[in-house]
């Protein structure tokens, strides 16, 4: 599995915690972090950042991949049903790729692109949380595949 990303966390204790998931998830499966840069803006430049930083996702992610691409409009799931949806693709062969755009979305191609749109919430996070949050579902989907304690 991947996660490709605008950014990454400039807390360290945010980047600690996605690495002890990361480790945790390795048991099961590699994540591999792809992190594209985030694009500095002006009001008026906003839509030369977003298109820019969608270029730099969509260079990032094979056309045979499986992308889910995490989008506030996308659909809701428990983990139970995040961690059977993980499993079938697994099990379909597919690669999978989790994409995270930055602060001001993604272009139109990044959407279409899409296998699946996940919504963690209906609520805006900031992209750091957003990362961790998707991390540590990651590994709570592979922990109920693979009846570990962890979810309870």
């Amino acid at each position: 599995m991947r996660m490709v990303t605008v950014g990454k966390p400039k807390d360290k204790t945010v980047v600690s915690l996605i690495e002890d998931y990361r480790t945790r998830l390795s048991m099961w499966s590699s994540l591999v972090w792809d992190m594209v840069p985030e694009v500095a803006y002006r009001a008026s430049q906003e839509t030369y950042a977003r298109r820019t930083e969608s270029d730099a996702l969509m260079s990032k992610i094979s056309p045979k991949e499986f992308v889910v691409l995490l989008d506030i409009d996308g659909e809701m799931v428990d983990s139970k049903e995040l961690s059977r949806r993980i499993v079938r693709w697994r099990d379909q062969g597919q690669n999978l790729v989790f994409v995270i755009g930055g602060s001001l979305g993604v272009e139109d191609a990044v959407v279409q692109r899409a296998s699946w749109r996940w919504s963690l919430s209906r609520l805006t996070l900031p992209h750091a949380l957003a990362q961790l949050v998707t991390v540590e579902q990651l590994y709570r989907a592979l922990a109920i595949a693979h009846h570990h304690p962890y979810h309870k």
